[in-house]
């Protein structure tokens, strides 16, 4: 993804989810796509090409009390773990 485009997350992705973009980011991490819609409950969703670090974001950040962590175990859809946002519906996610 260009410069452009991880500008255009910023401005998009709410702000209680951007610490937890941007720390995937600093550990290398890149963002597989964007999903606008990601279905009829998320809005907006950034989808990152690797396991997100779930143990360095507790370490590392302290989330907004919005933001929750999620799983999805179901196989008729991608096995996936991130953060959403209860205000906006945004996530962020990748593999398991």
């Amino acid at each position: 993804m260009t410069n452009s485009g991880i500008g255009a997350i910023e401005e998009k992705l709410s702000e209680g989810l951007l610490p937890v973009y941007k720390l995937e980011l600093s550990l290398g991490n890149v963002v597989a796509r964007i999903d606008c819609p990601a279905g009829t409950k998320c809005p907006y969703a950034v989808i990152l090409k690797n396991k997100i670090n779930h143990k360095a974001i507790k370490e590392q950040l302290e989330l907004h009390s919005s933001i929750s962590k999620w799983e999805n175990r179901d196989r008729h859809y991608p096995l996936e773990s991130g953060y959403s946002c209860e205000k906006t519906r945004h996530a962020i996610s990748g593999p398991m």
